[in-house]
């Protein structure tokens, strides 16, 4: 009798939608660092901002959600004193895992940003709340590498995400009739939707990205497109999941611009690059256009069009999510590649892909120093020299 061998014992490998598969289109030889690595930033700004962002919402979400199982629904804008707290709760909790905001005026703007959401957006964003930090997870086929290149057994990866928010939506609802968040969905998805379906809700520490050129495809517009694509299948295969119809970027900074921010979103209206300019003629459009970048004074636009920036709903269909899926699959296979590079001996930076199309991303990567990509587009710009070995002196 000829018995089979039982094959070795493997782990899946996991790819996390945020921390994997995007930090790799960011920039390669950066998540090779700091994610494979675990080498920690030396400053991690952008770390500190979005997970202090996150954690106010959910905190104030929490309060609210406390105070209508009380039967004394509140809803925001709370008291100056309520928000201090739930900051000074964030601030505490981040510190305790070594985050710290980088600068003052880097705090003072996380402050007035989280601020702007609980208080303006809140009122909106908190009825229609179902679950908050919903973990979704699922396992795709791994695919296949180049044979000299291979390094592990397995034939799946697991596939991980953390949603937001998950939200629960019923047209037929009076107390939704005038909610703008419900309308965007509305605008943007058209007619023939369920009675009651549910919409994925991230939230993001940036401002809303210009629209990509033509063929562009390694663009944040992209690639969070695809996330929310993903997220959409993981929740559906869920139990008890209503049928997600769209997922909702909402780009926090947009509720309180800087001058910089300002400063980009004239140029893209001048170059025709933003999907949500101004309507021509409006305060909005007469204050962007009046307002010169000299001018200490910034402009104060409505909360309906900084509203509009902030949100931007992307409609989920199974094959929307077919080509997301694609598409990470083919980002998970670059990441295999050139991790069996360096296991087969090459060199991190030659194994690694680079990516300098982000000044900002490379700006605070702590690689740059020799990076070849950086040294080519912007060393010179910031005064920065490229680093030389020392020098080996071979004759007399």
């Amino acid at each position: 009798m000829t018995l089979s061998i039982r094959p070795k014992v493997y782990s899946l490998p996991s790819y996390s939608l945020t921390g994997d598969l995007l930090g790799y289109l960011r920039c390669g030889l950066q998540y090779r660092y700091t994610r494979i690595g675990k080498l920690p930033a030396s400053r991690p700004v952008q770390q500190w901002f979005g997970e202090f962002l996150h954690g106010v919402l959910e905190e104030a979400f929490r309060r609210y959600r406390d105070s209508v199982l009380k039967g004394t629904p509140s809803l925001p804008p709370w008291p100056t004193k309520d928000l201090d707290d739930i900051r000074k709760l964030v601030k505490k909790r981040l510190g305790a895992r070594g985050l710290f905001a980088w600068s003052p005026d880097l705090e003072q703007l996380g402050d007035e940003r989280a601020t702007a959401a609980v208080q303006e957006l809140g009122p909106h964003l908190f009825p229609l709340i179902h679950r908050a930090e919903v973990r979704l997870t699922g396992a795709r086929l791994l695919p296949p590498i180049q044979s000299q290149l291979q390094f592990r057994v397995a034939d799946r990866y697991e596939l991980v995400g953390v949603v937001d928010v998950v939200t629960h939506v019923q047209l037929a609802s009076p107390a939704l009739a005038t909610n703008p968040i419900v309308g965007a969905i509305r605008n943007a998805l058209g007619s023939g939707l369920p009675s009651t379906f549910e919409v994925i809700i991230d939230y993001k520490g940036m401002r809303r990205p210009p629209i990509p050129r033509p063929g562009a495809a390694n663009s944040l517009w992209i690639q969070y497109e695809w996330q929310l694509q993903t997220y959409g299948e993981l929740r559906r295969t869920q139990p008890g999941a209503l049928p997600v119809v769209a997922g909702v970027l909402l780009y926090v900074n947009e509720l309180y611009p800087t001058r910089s921010d300002l400063e980009q979103l004239k140029d893209e209206i001048t170059n025709g690059t933003t999907d949500v300019p101004p309507v021509p003629g409006s305060p909005d459009d007469t204050a962007l256009k009046s307002w010169k970048t000299r001018d200490k004074q910034l402009p104060q636009l409505s909360f309906d069009y900084r509203l509009a920036r902030a949100l931007r709903v992307v409609p989920i269909t199974p094959t929307s999510i077919a080509n997301a899926l694609q598409a990470f699959d083919a980002v998970v296979k670059d990441i295999e590649t050139c991790r069996g590079q360096e296991v087969h001996g090459s060199a991190v930076i030659q194994a690694w892909t680079k990516n300098s199309s982000q000044e900002s991303t490379c700006i605070v990567c702590d690689s740059r120093t020799f990076c070849p990509d950086y040294q080519a587009k912007y060393a010179r710009k910031h005064g920065e020299t490229e680093p030389r070995l020392p020098a080996v002196k071979t004759g007399p």
